[in-house]
This record gives C-alpha cells, structure tokens and sequence, in this order.
C-alpha cells in the first residue's frame, strides 16, 4: 500500500525539524552566555576576595605589632632597666617571654600563628638625644638617659613589614637604689651607676648598720 504524504504534513515536518534545530542552537548560545558570564563574575570576585584576605591579615598584623609595643611599655614601666640596658640598634632584635611574670626580653623575632596565617614581630632601642632647650634632635645634643625610642617591626604572610616607633620616658621608676655607703664621703660629680660614696658628711656614721646612713646629733 503506498502513503501519500500531504503538503502541509511535510511542511509541518520540517517545521518541527527548524524548530528542534533553532532550539539546540539557541541552548548552545546560553550555554556559552552563562560560561561567559561565570567567568566574568570569578574575575571581578577573585581579585576582591584576595583583597579582603590582604586587609584581614593586615589588620591581624598591626594587633600583633601594638601588642607587643604595648608589652614592651608595661616592661618599661615595671623595670626601666629591663629595656635600659639592652643592645641598642635597629640590628639587636628582641621579643617577649609574656608567659611568666614579670615579662623578660630575649634576642631574637616571635612567631605568632593566627588561623593557618604565620606572622613576625620583633622590637629595638635607640638612646635619644636632647638639645639644650630639651627638645628631642636626631644627631648631636646630650644623651638623655630617661628617655628611650622603642620600634616594633612587624610582618605578616605577604613579607611586608611595618613599623611602630614610641618615645619611652622613666617617670616611675627609681634611677637606683643605693644600699650601701661603706667607702664614706669624697665621691664627686654625679654619678650613672651605683656607688657605695657620697660626696661629704657632717655628723654622719655610715659604718655601724650596713645599707645606711645615721644621722648623730
């Protein structure tokens, strides 16, 4: 038996046949529209989520680098000496031991780990100078002993270090304290370490009680 196929049957057909056709193409297109546009979005986004993570780790950085300035001014506070007499010089690195009490400083940079991030820190002293109207001067004037610039350097994950400097001042400390006058007078001229002599006496015994000074009558 032999089909006869209309006109509008075939046309219908491939009508069909263009639209299904249409349909793939018009799908591949979206398909490479919404490749296009991911792409696009991961290249703003990346950029902006690295951004965000330098800007934490920044901020995690300067915490690191003021705490420890402001250890280091708790040290001072408690014992000037304790800072006084360290090596002086941006090449003398130190840090603090904070686990015990009273905090002690010892050679070196600390590594502080926040998260999966590793940071550095570490501080120096500089003697400071005063000219003679007492105002702070880089080269020249006298060596102001009550006075010491504390820098703290400090660096995270990215290896760009910053630096805080803070002029430290003896204002509750004792210069010393002196418990021994055994050599009696003629010491003269002031004096930057302790000494067991005073200038001069009248009425006074120094050698009964060790560590002081009677006055007699």
């Amino acid at each position: 038996m032999r089909i006869i196929r209309s006109p509008l049957s075939a046309l219908r057909s491939s009508l069909l046949a263009s639209q299904a056709g249409q349909s793939l193409i018009e799908l591949l297109v979206a398909a490479a529209v919404g490749t296009i546009m991911i792409i696009g979005a991961l290249t703003v986004i990346a950029p902006s989520l690295k951004s965000n993570s330098q800007a934490n780790q920044t901020q995690v950085s300067n915490a690191l680098g003021k705490e420890l300035l402001d250890n280091v001014r708790v040290l001072a506070e408690s014992n000037w000496h304790a800072i006084y007499d360290l090596n002086h010089g941006s090449g003398n690195h130190y840090y603090l031991v904070t686990t015990s009490t009273p905090f002690s400083a010892t050679s070196g940079s600390e590594t502080v780990t926040v998260a999966t991030s590793t940071f550095q820190r570490y501080f120096y002293v500089e003697n400071v100078n005063r000219d003679a109207e007492g105002s702070i001067v880089a080269s020249g004037g006298t060596n102001d002993p009550s006075t010491q610039k504390v820098s703290v350097v400090f660096q995270g994950p990215q290896g760009q270090s910053r630096t805080m400097s803070v002029y430290f001042t003896r204002y509750l400390n004792n210069v010393f304290w002196q418990t021994d006058w055994s050599s009696g007078s003629g010491q003269t001229g002031p004096v930057s370490s302790t000494v067991n002599s005073f200038a001069s006496s009248t009425n006074i015994n120094f050698s009964t009680t060790s560590g002081s000074i009677r006055i007699d009558l």
